[in-house]
């Protein structure tokens, strides 16, 4: 049975209002400028997206599954299917699991992490689904610096000569600065690479990731004191295992009136800089 005149005009109203809804949302898109970071609310692990200014998509970590989906599929144009910088602050698969996923669902330009001798095996099936997919593969170390429309990844750490059979001790340590504003990166580094830092430089930033979910081999005094940050971001899962974020940390950036963001607790943990803090 054929649709009647009115039912096929309503259609097509629809399918006008629908195109016209869209037109609208991609123009006040592109009209955006402004950059945006979001620590994903990805369960026990990390995963941070950065839409800079509005044009170049960063993920830094990926958590340990398909949830980066979400936090992408949410925060991402859906005409964009590119994510020009892909960070892997070190091989843990609370980090990395996600870029597996990734992978499927989008084209990656580069994918910058550490140099790291004691891969899993899990480790190992990533970094061929990245060699099959030809996606260009780089290791950091400290003084590198990557720019991007005038904005920068500094890294501080880890230095070229370190050597540890520890993982962690390995993760990438950097700064994202835009203007005035410096957000502080720091996978699960330990407090004895943390208390290793002492580059004027790190000095007062807005944001700090705080180290390894909050756990107490992670943040020190000496290393707060030296970021000073305004805000603390804490990647961590609800009800976990492992009992994280640790009370002394809390009560560490409680004593300096830092305010705690955490995904637990708060969700997607979101930053658009025009408007910060």
């Amino acid at each position: 049975m054929n649709p009647s005149p009115i039912e096929k005009k309503n259609l097509i109203r629809s399918f006008f209002f629908s195109l016209t809804i869209i037109f609208l949302i991609v123009i006040f898109q592109i009209q955006d400028k402004q950059t945006r970071i979001v620590f994903c609310n990805v369960g026990q692990g990390d995963a941070t997206y950065i839409r800079i200014k509005n044009r170049v998509d960063v993920v830094i970590d990926a958590g340990p599954n398909r949830s980066i989906l979400n936090c992408l599929g949410k925060y991402m144009p859906f005409w964009d299917h590119k994510i020009e910088l892909a960070f892997l602050s070190h091989h843990d698969k609370d980090h990395y699991g996600g870029f597996f996923n990734i992978i499927d669902r989008y084209k990656i330009a580069k994918f910058l992490t550490i140099d790291y001798s004691f891969d899993s095996q899990t480790y190992k099936r990533l970094k061929n689904k990245l060699d099959v997919k030809k996606i260009f593969y780089q290791n950091l170390v400290a003084g590198d610096k990557v720019v991007v429309l005038n904005d920068s990844f500094r890294i501080y750490w880890p230095s070229s000569y370190f050597k540890s059979y520890q993982g962690n001790d390995y993760s990438l340590i950097f700064i994202f600065q835009e203007n005035n504003f410096r957000a502080l990166f720091t996978g699960d580094a330990s407090p004895s690479v943390l208390n290793r830092l002492s580059d004027k430089s790190l000095t007062k930033v807005d944001v700090l990731k705080i180290p390894h979910h909050g756990s107490k081999n992670g943040l020190t005094e000496t290393f707060l004191e030296l970021a000073d940050p305004k805000v603390a971001v804490i990647s961590v899962g609800k009800n976990n295992s492992y009992g994280h974020p640790n009370k002394e940390v809390l009560d560490l950036l409680e004593a300096k009136k830092i305010k705690i963001k955490r995904t637990d607790k708060d969700g997607n943990v979101i930053f658009n800089l025009k408007v910060f803090p």
